[in-house]
């Protein structure tokens, strides 16, 4: 999957947000085992929505790097396990994130989905706009860690 663009949504009042059928398209029209994970991001304040197939890789990506005997290691094992939520999706991909999730990043009702390569992430609107407003570095940042025109 290769999720990309972004998309506004509404929390309606049971505070379920549909999935763009965008991203349901790039997942082939369905949402794969009708299940979806939800992770709050440890860097920046949003949701991070995974399909079960990459949700897999990213457990093997963080539990590799961390040995539980180490007390260190343990506690972030733990904040990790305790910051994601398998959720069920129907048919109609009406999301019902947890309430406690959507608190943690502020969303109430107006929310923004952008896609992010293999992974989804759900913003607060007002939130989103505010992260995009430190986007004015982004030419002289890609070109120092992705590389760039090189000048001779």
């Amino acid at each position: 999957m290769n999720f990309s663009s972004k998309k506004e949504a509404t929390l309606d009042e049971k505070g379920r947000v549909v999935l763009p059928a965008d991203y349901k398209n790039d997942m082939g029209g369905s949402i794969p085992g009708g299940q979806l994970a939800v992770e709050k991001d440890p860097h920046e304040k949003c949701l991070n929505i995974y399909t079960m197939d990459e949700w897999a890789k990213r457990i093997v990506q963080v539990t590799s790097k961390l040995n539980r005997d180490n007390r260190q290691h343990s506690r972030i094992l733990d904040i990790f396990y305790n910051n994601f939520k398998i959720i069920q999706v129907p048919e109609s991909c009406r999301m019902n994130i947890p309430n406690n999730f959507l608190e943690l990043v502020g969303i109430k009702k107006e929310a923004m989905f952008t896609g992010q390569g293999n992974r989804i992430r759900l913003w607060d609107a007002v939130e989103y706009s505010r992260y995009t407003q430190s986007w004015d570095d982004y030419a002289s940042l890609f070109d120092r860690l992705v590389g760039g025109n090189e000048e001779n």
